[in-house]
């Protein structure tokens, strides 16, 4: 640390910086979402499933995100390409990724594109995954999403060799949506969209922030949150720029409890030449996250689907069971508390369904269902889990998958416990004929209607055969 800096924070009984200008993952601001969404991208890169989009305004946080995923995956044995120059176009973009991968560029591509697949082969025999991360991608020019269509060739078996991960502005996903490029557009995973933050969610994020800079006894008065808000149209960025300049208005106070107010706000907006912009009307965050056991999270909720969500799976968010129900009517919660606890010790998953599925769970055993005026909620046992399809882990269960939708004629590859393209093809057509969004994901929806044919095909279910559990109606 600078000697300024290291002096400037003694004033301010600050340990480290609250708002620095730059990516921050060590404090990373957790939301639902945002947990979410990186579970999704972590997820589609470890199953080798295709490439993530990640768009949002500049000041969004999209390297933050970046670089908090790379360190989800680190220790897995991922091998990783990381490009912040795009101004590297065509060859030179393809040597700048060999060389992040250790290799030597010789500037001729089809040499360099030999030279990288063999990497990438060998390394898939070691049963490790490479990951190209390219920011600012919005900046490639066409011969560069043309090489990476080729990148995106590189296979063997049902496996990619390459996961890419593509962040950038949001003209990114006009620029990749021209006709010119849709086979590399068709290759999309997910889509994760970050967006600029709510009142609330800036309030709580500031909060954040300044506790984990030591500085738990600075206060924003309510007016001076509101400021904030306006001037900074919850970006993050831009409140990054307000908030330092509001803490140099702490000088003085070096005893008892800081408070900012909303005339400080607007002073520090102005000297950081931060001025409100014209907002479009916020769109919820469009999220396609499937969260597994895996990662410690025991229950799920289905949000509404984005509009635009066409190559995303469908959005889940992590949620505990008393937060589904805020205002259960009068009796109705004891009744599907009680149809809770019969899962106690055991992991299991709720979420909102329809009437179509909730007629279909009422069959199964291990179910609650509860009909709250025509809003159904459902909870059942955990069987077949999405960490099932993972490299590394027990090929078993994948390989009964398989097997049930081979005599389905929904599978056409070998029974080999491998989750790849051709299986991912496999779940959407199965989703298609079940009525469930064809997205090829494996999500708990999906995975206990694949476990309950299972059980009556006569193969071992995935966990042991749970006692009936009754159904809540309200």
């Amino acid at each position: 640390m600078n000697p300024a800096l290291a002096s400037h924070l003694e004033v301010l009984r600050l340990h480290r910086a609250a708002f620095p200008p730059t990516p921050d993952a060590q404090s990373w601001f957790r939301t639902p979402a945002l947990d979410a969404a990186l579970a999704e991208a972590a997820h589609c890169l470890r199953t080798r499933a295709g490439f993530v989009l990640l768009t949002g305004e500049v000041g969004t946080g999209k390297s933050t995100f970046l670089r908090r995923l790379l360190d989800e995956l680190d220790g897995e044995g991922v091998a990783t390409s990381l490009v912040f120059n795009t101004f590297l176009q065509g060859p030179d973009l393809l040597a700048a990724v060999l060389r992040d991968f250790g290799l030597v560029a010789t500037g001729t591509p089809a040499t360099d594109l030999e030279t990288l697949n063999r990497f990438l082969v060998d390394r898939w025999r070691a049963e490790a995954t490479c990951v190209l991360v390219i920011d600012d991608a919005q900046n490639l020019d066409t011969d560069s999403l043309e090489l990476l269509r080729l990148l995106t060739n590189l296979e063997t078996g049902q496996e990619k060799l390459l996961q890419i991960v593509l962040a950038g502005q949001p003209e990114l996903h006009a620029h990749l949506a021209r006709p010119g490029i849709r086979q590399l557009t068709s290759r999309i995973s997910t889509h994760i969209r970050l967006d600029t933050m709510t009142a609330s969610e800036l309030d709580r994020y500031v909060a954040f922030r300044l506790a984990a800079a030591g500085g738990s006894d600075i206060e924003l008065k309510p007016a001076a949150l509101a400021a904030l808000h306006r001037a900074s149209d919850g970006n993050p960025r831009r409140a990054h720029l307000i908030m330092d300049r509001c803490l140099y208005g702490l000088y003085g106070h070096r005893e008892g409890r800081r408070r900012i107010g909303a005339p400080l706000v607007r002073q520090a907006a102005a000297q950081a030449g931060v001025r409100p912009l014209h907002r479009r009307p916020r769109v919820p965050l469009a999220l396609a996250a499937t969260v597994f056991g895996a990662i410690g999270l025991s229950a799920l909720a289905l949000l509404p689907r984005d509009a635009d969500s066409r190559h995303a799976p469908p959005p889940w968010v992590a949620a505990q069971p008393a937060q589904i129900d805020a205002d259960p009517p009068p009796g109705v919660e004891a009744r599907w508390q009680t149809c809770l606890q019969a899962f106690a010790g055991q992991a299991f998953h709720v979420q909102p369904v329809d009437a179509a599925f909730a007629a279909r769970l009422s069959t199964l055993d291990a179910s609650c269902l509860w009909n709250d005026a025509g809003h159904w909620r459902a909870a059942w046992r955990i069987g077949l889990r999405p960490k099932d399809f993972l490299p590394g882990t027990d090929e078993t269960p994948l390989r009964r998958v398989q097997a049930l939708l081979l005599t389905q004629g929904l599978y056409d590859g070998a029974v080999d416990g491998r989750f790849g393209p051709r299986m991912r093809a496999a779940l959407r057509l199965f989703q298609a004929r079940h009525g469930l969004p064809a997205d090829g994901v494996p999500d708990p929806a999906t995975l206990l209607l694949i476990d309950a044919l299972l059980a009556n095909a006569g193969q071992p279910p995935s966990s042991p055969s749970p006692e009936s559990v009754a159904h809540v109606h309200g």
